[in-house]
């Protein structure tokens, strides 16, 4: 048998004027099925004003114990993922059954830049419909650069002006 990988692409676009709050568009392509799963939800970072908080799907808090995504989840029940980090450690809640996922940076950088884009790929993994307990134990490599220098951000720009419209929302001349 085959073992699952997920690829996925994300683009993100902030909405509220501190940057804290980001509509995210997420690819998923599973490796095993073919399927192609496209996902768009909204990611605040706490603190934010409620209004924020309650529409989002994804919320995370940098600089707290990670358990505090526990609490989260209890405070925000319409939320699908909470993720809460300090440093290289970050837990998240996923998923109506609040699925624990505790996870470790490793490597050169800053673990706190990527931890938005990983609370948002749990996000894009439940919508495709894969299981919130095999998240943690999938393998997640995050490509970071400049727009012009990554090879997926590139790859992602000529797919996305061979087939779609650059808005989201507008419908494809086809």
């Amino acid at each position: 048998m085959t073992p699952r990988m997920v690829v996925a692409m994300a683009s993100e676009m902030a909405v509220s004027p501190n940057g804290g709050v980001h509509q995210v568009r997420t690819v998923l392509l599973d490796t095993v099925t073919g399927t192609v799963s496209v996902d768009d939800h909204g990611r605040t970072r706490l603190p934010a004003p409620a209004r924020w908080s309650q529409l989002s799907d994804v919320l995370i808090e940098s600089g707290t114990e990670p358990a505090r995504a526990d609490a989260m989840a209890l405070i925000h029940p319409g939320v699908l993922v909470t993720a809460a980090y300090q440093g290289s450690r970050c837990r998240l809640r996923i998923g109506p059954a609040r699925t624990v996922c505790e996870l470790t940076a490793s490597g050169v950088g800053r673990p706190a830049d990527v931890w938005g884009a990983v609370a948002s790929l749990a996000h894009a993994w439940l919508v495709a419909g894969l299981p919130a307990e095999e998240f943690g134990s999938t393998p997640l490599r995050l490509l970071r650069g400049q727009a012009s220098s990554s090879p997926l951000r590139a790859w992602w720009s000529r797919r996305r002006t061979d087939s779609a419209s650059g808005d989201w929302d507008l419908p494809t001349d086809e």
